[in-house]
């Protein structure tokens, strides 16, 4: 699994890799977007009027399907933000390792990629 270097990848598995990422890249997008249209087509319950509990405003539900794109946002843009940001040659092969073992790349496509071991 290690062992092998950026230089050590030859062109046409970096094209592979870099092919790859994007492929990935892509799928997790699609997840994400059919995520949100989910949490967006979520009956919200009609709003009521102003209430407070313990001197504090209750959130309403309007506010509260808001924090949740809110954070599923916020946690998509995090992860992909970890992965493909600054992604450079040295990065390929791992990364490439680390998408096939979550599942958004299958073994047939990195079959392709001859540095890369099953």
């Amino acid at each position: 699994m290690g062992g092998i270097t950026m230089e050590d990848l030859s062109k046409a598995d970096k094209r592979k890799c870099r092919e790859l990422i994007h492929t990935a890249l892509e799928r997790e997008c699609k997840a994400y977007v059919d995520k949100m249209a989910r949490l967006s087509s979520n009956k919200v319950e009609p709003e009521g009027p102003y209430q407070e509990e313990d001197g504090r405003p209750v959130e309403g539900p309007w506010h509260k399907q808001f924090i949740k794109l809110f954070k599923a946002t916020d946690s998509f843009n995090y992860r992909i933000a970890q992965i493909y940001d600054r992604m450079s040659g040295s990065r390929y092969l791992p990364t490439v390792r680390l998408l096939h073992k979550e599942g958004w790349l299958t073994d047939e496509e990195v079959s392709h990629v001859e540095a890369f071991d099953l």
